[in-house]
C-alpha cells in the first residue's frame, strides 16, 4: 500500500515523500515540518492510541498540514477527537488511490509542489508489482534530458530492471500520460489487492488481445480467482439483458435460427452464455419449475459457469472429461488445472461476487460438467448425486456445446444422443421436456 501511495503523489507532486514506520517517527516529523503545504497519510488501526497526539499538535502547532487517516474502523472516542477538525479526513482504502488524487490536488493547488512535468517518477520496487505495464520506460540522465531504455509492448514481467537498481537507481520515469492510466489501473484493481497476499497489478494496454484484457478483470490469486469490480457490474448488465429474451418465451427453434444468423457477430463465448440460458429456462418451463428463484439460478449459473475461461477461450470449446483426456498432453500443466478447477472457480465467484444470485446458484455452476455414469468432473458425482435443477443445467450445457461445435447439428440427433447418454433418474424427465418442446 505504500507503495501505491507513494507513485499516487509523486505522480502529481514535485516534492519529497517520505515514508515512516511508526507512529512515534511520524510524530517527530510532523514536530519539524515546515509551513508549508504538507500532507500526511496515516495508516490507523484501533488499537493506535497516538491518533490524539497527532491531533493535538495539528490544533496548535500546524494549521497547514492535512492529515489523512486510512481506516476500516475507528475507536468511538477517537471519532469524538476528529469531529471537529478540519485539518483531519478519514479514507477508506478501498477509495483509493482516486480519492487520495483528489485530496492532493486540491490541498497543493496553485503551489509549486503541484507536478506539471511530461515525466513521472515510478519507483523500481513499485514497477515490480506491475505485470503487463506496455509502455515507454525512461531514465533520467539531467534535469531534463531523459532517454528510453525500455520500450512499448515490452513486458515488466521480463525486464532486466535489477541491473538499474544494482547501480543505486531508484526511480525510473513514465509519460504522464501512462502515470494516469497506470493510476487508473489500480483504481479497478484496489479491491481485489486489499484481499490477497502476492499481489501483481495486471496491466493491459489497448493493443492487447482480449484474452489478455479478460486477465485484468479476472485475476487468479494464491490460487483463488477475483473478479474486477467493473467487470461484475457488466456481467449484472448482461444477466438483466438475458432476463429480458427469457421473458418473451421464446421457442427453441427461433433461438437456433437466430444463432446461426448472426454466428459471425457473436464470440462462442456470448452464445454459449445466451444459448444455455434460453434452453435451460425453456426446459424448466416446460417441467413447470417456474418460480422466479429458479429462473435467476438458471440465468446466472449459465452466464458464469464458464467465466474464468473467458481468459483461455481454446479450454472453452473441451465439452466434457472425454475430450479433455484425449488433448490432455498438448496442454501445460497450468492449462489443465486452469480447466479442470473452473467449476469450482466459478462456484466459487458466484458466492464471493454476486449476492442477488439466488442460494445455491453456485451448486449448478460446480456441477456443470457432471455426467450421471459419475465419468464426469470435478466431483465424479453419479446421477443419484445430482439434483434434478442440476441435471437440467447439465442437460442444457450438453445442449450448447452440441449446437454450437457440431457441423449439422439437428434435434434429433441431439436426443438420439440423450436417450444413451442420460437414461439415469432426474435425467429422463428431462430428455422427455425437451422432446416435448421440440414439437412446439
Amino acid at each position: 500500500m505504500r507503495g501505491i501511495l507513494k507513485f499516487v503523489l509523486e505522480t502529481l507532486l514535485d516534492a519529497e515523500v517520505t515514508e515512516l514506520e511508526s507512529e512515534e517517527q511520524a510524530l517527530s516529523f510532523l514536530r519539524n515540518i515546515d509551513h508549508g503545504p504538507s500532507m500526511i497519510v496515516y495508516d490507523y488501526t484501533p488499537n493506535a492510541y497516538l491518533l490524539e497526539d497527532f491531533v493535538g499538535y495539528l490544533k496548535e502547532h500546524a494549521k497547514f498540514v492535512r492529515i489523512v487517516i486510512l481506516v476500516d474502523e475507528i475507536r468511538p472516542e477517537a471519532k469524538d477527537i476528529l469531529k471537529d477538525i478540519q485539518q483531519v479526513k478519514l479514507m477508506q482504502e478501498s477509495s483509493l488511490p482516486g480519492e487520495l488524487v483528489i485530496e492532493a490536488q486540491s490541498l497543493f493547488a496553485d503551489s509549486p509542489y503541484i507536478n506539471e512535468s511530461p515525466y513521472c517518477r515510478i519507483n523500481i520496487d513499485f514497477l515490480s508489482k506491475l505485470d503487463g505495464i506496455n509502455k515507454d520506460l525512461f531514465i533520467r540522465l539531467s534535469a531534463d534530458k531523459f532517454i528510453k531504455i525500455f520500450n512499448e509492448n515490452d513486458n515488466t514481467n521480463v525486464l532486466d530492471i535489477k541491473k538499474y537498481k544494482e547501480k543505486g537507481i531508484e526511480y525510473l520515469y513514465v509519460s504522464r500520460e501512462t502515470a494516469i492510466w497506470v493510476l487508473g489501473q489500480i483504481q479497478k484493481q484496489i479491491n481485489i489487492f486489499l484481499k490477497a497476499s502476492n499481489f501483481r497489478f495486471i496491466l493491459r494496454g489497448s493493443s492487447d488481445t482480449p484474452e489478455k484484457r479478460f486477465e485484468q478483470k479476472i485475476l487468479r490469486i494464491d490460487e483463488e480467482v477475483h473478479l474486477d469490480e467493473d467487470f461484475k457490474q457488466d456481467i449484472e448488465k448482461a444477466i438483466g439483458n438475458i432476463r429480458v429474451v427469457i421473458s418473451k418465451d421464446q421457442k427453441i427453434e427461433q433461438t437456433l435460427l437466430a444463432l446461426k444468423q448472426h454466428k459471425s457477430e457473436y464470440a462462442f463465448f456470448t452464445q454459449k452464455i445466451n444459448l444455455t440460458s434460453v434452453i435451460a429456462c425453456i426446459l424448466a418451463k416446460q417441467l413447470d419449475w417456474i418460480s422466479k428463484t429458479t429462473m435467476e439460478k438458471l440465468i446466472y449459473a449459465s452466464v458464469l459457469c464458464d467465466i474464468t475461461l473467458a481468459v483461455k477461450p481454446e479450454l472453452l470449446m473441451i465439452r466434457n472429461m472425454q475430450e479433455f483426456e484425449k488433448i490432455k498432453n498438448t496442454l501445460s500443466d497450468v492449462d489443465q488445472k486452469f480447466f479442470l478447477s473452473h467449476p469450482k472457480d466459478a462456484a466459487n465467484l458466484i458466492k464471493g461476487y454476486f449476492k442477488n444470485a439466488p442460494p445455491d446458484t453456485d451448486v449448478l455452476a460446480h456441477q456443470q460438467h457432471e455426467q450421471p455414469d459419475g465419468n464426469g468432473f470435478p466431483l465424479r458425482l453419479k446421477a443419484e448425486r445430482i439434483s434434478p435443477l442440476s441435471a437440467l443445467f447439465i442437460v442444457a450445457n450438453d445442449f450448447s456445446y452440441y449446437f454450437l461445435l457440431d457441423d449439422e447439428p439437428t434435434m434429433d440427433d441431439f436426443l438420439l444422443k440423450c436417450h444413451g447418454r442420460y437414461d439415469y433418474v432426474n435425467f429422463r424427465k428431462i430428455v422427455k421436456a425437451l422432446e416435448i418442446v421440440k414439437k412446439r
